[in-house]
C-alpha cells in the first residue's frame, strides 16, 4: 500500500462519523481509531429565589410515531459510499423509489475497487441512512428497504 492511499484513507476516516477502521492488503495492517471519551464540565448554576407559583401542566397528547418496517441493507466492506456512478449523473435510488431484487443501490469503493451493492428483496426505499461520498464501516445501514 502506498503512502497516498493510506493518506486518502485516514483522510477519508476522519471526515467520516466511524470510530473505528481496520484494513489488511498483502501483509500491511492499518487500524484507526477515533477517540470515543467526551469529557463535559458543567458550569455552576446559580439559582434565584422566588415565592412559590403554582402552575397547572397540561401534557399534549402524543400521537404514536408510526414504526417503519422493512429489511436494513447494511455495508459489506469498508469504504466511500457513492449514490451514483458518476458525479454528472443522477443517484441509483432515491427514498420513495420501487427496486427489483438484485437492483444496483450504490457504490462502495475500496482500495481503488467499485463494489455495487444490491437490493436483497423487491420494495420501496424508505431511507436512506448515508450521504454521497460518506466513508462507510463494515455493517454500517446503508438503506432500509420496505414493502
Amino acid at each position: 500500500m502506498e503512502l497516498k492511499e493510506i493518506k486518502e484513507l485516514m483522510e477519508a476516516f476522519d471526515a467520516s462519523g466511524s470510530s473505528f477502521f481496520e484494513i489488511e492488503d498483502q501483509g500491511f495492517k492499518l487500524k484507526l481509531k477515533k477517540p470515543s471519551e467526551v469529557k463535559v464540565q458543567a458550569a455552576p448554576v446559580t439559582v434565584a429565589q422566588q415565592s412559590p407559583v403554582q402552575v397547572a401542566v397540561e401534557a399534549p397528547q402524543v400521537s404514536k410515531e408510526e414504526k417503519v418496517e422493512g429489511e436494513v441493507v447494511k455495508a459489506p466492506l469498508v469504504g466511500v459510499f457513492y449514490s451514483a456512478p458518476s458525479p454528472e449523473e443522477k443517484p441509483y435510488v432515491q427514498v420513495g423509489d420501487k427496486v427489483k431484487a438484485g437492483q444496483v443501490l450504490c457504490l462502495i469503493e475500496a482500495m481503488k475497487m467499485m463494489s455495487e451493492i444490491t437490493a436483497p428483496k423487491d420494495g420501496v426505499i424508505k431511507e436512506i441512512y448515508v450521504k454521497n461520498q460518506d466513508v462507510v464501516g463494515f455493517e454500517e445501514q446503508l438503506f432500509l428497504i420496505g414493502d
